[in-house]
């Protein structure tokens, strides 16, 4: 037994090194007011971000700042008219002509902190901020402690959605029948039944553990994610409260609440009906049968708790916000389903089943796994094509192709499941075709397992790793942004030119029309540089022989450059050429690798 722990504990924390989350956003900034650039004679009462979808504008979402990095907005952040994909701040009063900067950090509907911001004037521009929009944004960013902490708890809650509902249907389907079939007067069985009972309960209470822990401790990391502190900053309760607010924290609260019910319907007994146990009888000769099976009550009770855990995970990521809905969440739930049925069904077989075996004679063991994986194996067939067919098609929507497989996070973590998928399926293949025969015929002929039992033991334990590792990989795709819905902005890079310090920042960073800021300070001072003479900008793409496309820079204040529209199309590792020209003889050249999604 400490073997097969051991080596189940070990893939779980390999599988869950590729949990760690991707900082990409997920919805799409539409349109700001004012327009980024812009100089409006008078103050506005508000600065307004509008989406391509509902955003949640909690944690102090929008802020703006002064030349001088103060906050200047009254803190209070609406969604405008009840508009979901609208998020505005209001300002201070009696602001002072110059140049501001306001930055939003909000959760998309998928849950995932999305972030950016715009440069505008009141009355006449001034300097510009110390500090461009990324750099005001750092402040709130998160930690990649706190990036691989939520990519654990989610990992860990699809494994204990695997070990409590795919050990409740192997209980029931093939535990129950096989046990009732292979019975025989022998007297190991009732013993077997009793101790396997024990740590299939034992399991089932480690799932319900794992989910409360995984559920209440994701709630907190979620609420540091999205305000940009620590996990125990995050603890505060008005933090959490807030969290409870938006969709993943409604979904995952209702979580807990689900795997708490689920333990109080085990407690009441459903528990001991569900993990069939063999008791004494007489029907015309002394014998043993298992107990009375579990009323439609009991299974009614059971059914509800564990029907919301595999429905949870569509409610809380991509399924619930891309189109086509309907097809996205039915896809989800089928393969969710599909990979707790089967994995929990091998965890079962690998970790629970032999303390039943131990208990019986040779010819017996043969016949009790026989049973058992008779009536796995077409199950488990069935969930292998439930999730080859739902993960290709989920994949192909996300993706809008194939050529994210290669180019992006998301299409690298699908093409890995699938490659381990093809692994398990090849193991799963071998069990069916070599060991399941092999056992039937040992059973048949009164003989021990012997060889195909170990075949079964290294096959399973293979299983069992490879699809732990599968589910660290589905939770770093839970937090990747499917190609088609990812947009990466802004992004922002310091470089020195001479007595000259550049910032630049490029928002949102991805195809299409893009807005460019560029600010020039004295590298000494740290003043606005104002020497320049001319201010060129190109922006090439090597590897597809673009360019050098000419960028027009306006100025928006001392120091300050800005283009509104600049084409980058189509995706790549873009090369920005940026030269200041300071006098008739002078000038000053820098590049830049901006990375366009």
């Amino acid at each position: 037994m400490r073997r097969p722990v051991v080596t189940l504990a070990l893939a779980t924390l390999v599988g869950l090194v590729f949990a760690a989350p991707s900082a990409q956003a997920h919805a799409e900034l539409e349109g700001t007011s004012p327009t980024g650039g812009a100089v409006v004679k008078t103050q506005p009462a508000a600065v307004v971000f509008r989406f391509g979808e509902s955003v949640e504008g909690n944690f102090g979402a929008v802020r703006v700042f002064d030349a001088k990095g103060r906050r200047v907005d009254d803190g209070k952040v609406v969604h405008p008219g009840g508009r979901g994909s609208e998020v505005a701040v209001g300002l201070r009063p009696h602001l002072m002509d110059g140049t501001y900067t306001a930055t939003y950090r909000v959760i998309s509907a998928d849950s995932h902190p999305v972030s950016g911001g715009v440069v505008f004037s009141i009355g006449t521009a001034g300097a510009g901020s110390s500090e461009t929009v990324a750099g005001l944004l750092a402040g709130s960013n998160v930690g990649a402690l706190t990036e691989t902490a939520f990519g654990i708890a989610r990992g860990l809650d699809y494994l204990a959605i695997a070990l409590g509902v795919g050990g409740l249907a192997f209980l029931l389907a093939a535990w129950r029948p096989a046990l009732a079939d292979a019975a025989g007067a022998g007297t190991g069985w009732p013993e077997a039944s009793t101790v396997f009972a024990a740590r299939a309960r034992r399991l089932l209470w480690l799932a319900i553990g794992l989910g409360v822990f995984s559920g209440a401790v994701g709630i907190v990391l979620q609420g540091a994610t999205a305000s940009g502190t620590s996990f125990w900053s995050a603890l505060d309760a008005s933090i959490v409260r807030e969290v409870l607010g938006t969709r993943f924290g409604t979904v995952w609260g209702l979580r807990v609440i689900a795997w708490l019910s689920l333990a109080t319907v085990l407690l009441a007994g459903a528990g001991t009906r569900a993990v069939a146990v063999l008791r004494p009888a007489a029907v015309g000769a002394a014998g043993v049968a298992p107990a009375p099976a579990p009323t439609r009550g009991v299974l009614a009770a059971l059914a509800l708790p564990t029907a919301f855990l595999l429905v949870s995970p569509a409610l809380a990521g991509h399924a619930s916000t891309l189109h086509p809905v309907g097809v996205l969440l039915a896809l989800d739930v089928l393969h969710v389903t599909a990979m707790s049925v089967w994995v929990g069904g091998l965890v079962m077989l690998l970790l629970v089943l032999p303390a039943a075996t131990r208990r019986l004679e040779g010819s017996e063991r043969s016949r009790l796994l026989a049973g058992v994986l008779v009536r796995f194996s077409p199950i488990a067939l069935t969930c292998v094509a439930a999730l080859l067919a739902t993960g290709v098609t989920q994949a192909l929507i996300d993706m809008g192709g194939l050529a994210p497989l290669v180019h992006t996070a998301f299409g690298r973590a699908v093409l890995i499941k699938f490659v381990l998928l093809l692994a398990l399926i090849g193991l799963g293949a071998v069990n069916r075709q070599r060991v399941l025969p092999a056992l039937q015929g040992l059973a048949a002929g009164g003989e021990a397992p012997g060889g195909p039992g170990r075949l079964l033991r290294r096959t399973l334990r293979a299983e069992v790793v490879l699809a732990v590792v599968v589910l660290g990989v589905t939770s770093a795709l839970v937090s990747y942004a499917p190609p088609k819905s990812a947009a990466s902005g802004p992004f922002s890079a310091t470089k020195r030119m001479g007595p000259i310090e550049l910032q630049t920042t490029i928002d949102p960073a991805r195809v299409g029309a893009n807005q460019l800021h560029v600010y020039l300070f004295d590298a000494r001072s740290g003043a606005p540089y104002t020497k320049t003479k001319e201010l060129t900008v190109h922006a090439s793409l090597p590897s597809k022989r673009i360019g050098p496309v000419h960028a027009t820079m306006s100025k928006a204040g001392p120091g300050h450059y800005a283009a509104n529209t600049v084409q980058l199309v189509p995706g790549g590792d873009w090369r920005l050429e940026v030269t200041d020209r300071v006098s008739d003889f002078d000038e000053y050249t820098t590049t830049l690798k901006v990375p366009v999604r």
